[in-house]
């Protein structure tokens, strides 16, 4: 397989709609603001994918946690002012793989620091929700880089498969397992175990990882 590096080469085309609101952020903060923000949602996709998918607003939060909620609505640009917008979040907001900051590009514009994560790490946030606009978003970065191949997907859910687990009492239901199913279904065009193919061969390589033995150590070791 692949390095899931080799096919994303995360050039920035700043004339998309969320190019052109991230260059007003910039442009607005005075000389002296020094911010590291991450963006996440569809605007990662469409600034260094394909440039067709829209969406409402720009998803991004402050990499040290901080409330961007005043800096963006001090410039106009949060949803109150209408049009094309800025949503403040947090790093919490943006469930994925372990791995994405790993393979993530952040680039310095001046006093600013914007750290966009691998369409990888976009897709597996998709699948929290999974609606016709995610499925899209899917499908439209298969057409352009020809990946994530079902393969590639099966071993990067591997290794962030702590999001099948159930959601707290005070969450919305975990969807995660069914979506899942529903990707491979929609756009791969197959049927996935999702125990059986991702679940159990994660948790067998994070057993081996603990230094645990084998179910049958009994038997493997010999002893009857």
């Amino acid at each position: 397989m692949k390095s899931t590096g080799d096919w994303w080469l995360a050039q920035i085309n700043w004339e998309t709609p969320a190019g052109r609101l991230l260059k007003k952020l910039l442009a607005a903060l005075p000389p002296t603001t020094e911010l590291h923000v991450t963006i996440y949602g569809s605007a990662p996709l469409q600034l260094t994918v394909d440039a067709s998918l829209l969406s409402a607003d720009v998803d991004l939060f402050s990499d040290s946690d901080e409330d961007l909620t005043p800096i963006i609505r001090q410039h106009g640009l949060d949803k109150q002012h209408g049009g094309f917008y800025l949503e403040p979040g947090f790093e919490l907001s943006f469930r994925t793989s372990p791995k994405w900051r790993v393979r993530a590009k952040t680039i310095q514009l001046g006093n600013v620091f914007l750290t966009i994560p691998h369409p990888l790490d976009i897709l597996i946030g998709k699948l929290h929700r999974f609606a016709a606009k995610d499925r899209q978003a899917f499908e439209r970065v298969i057409a352009v880089t020809s990946h994530p191949t079902a393969d590639e997907m099966k071993g990067e859910l591997q290794n962030a498969v702590d999001l099948f687990r159930p959601g707290f009492d005070d969450e919305s239901p975990g969807q995660f397992r069914a979506n899942t199913e529903e990707l491979w279904r929609e756009v791969f065009r197959a049927e996935i175990d999702v125990h059986q193919e991702i679940i159990a061969p994660a948790i067998k390589r994070r057993k081996q990882g603990y230094g645990e033995p084998p179910s049958d150590y009994k038997g493997v070791l010999g002893l009857f």
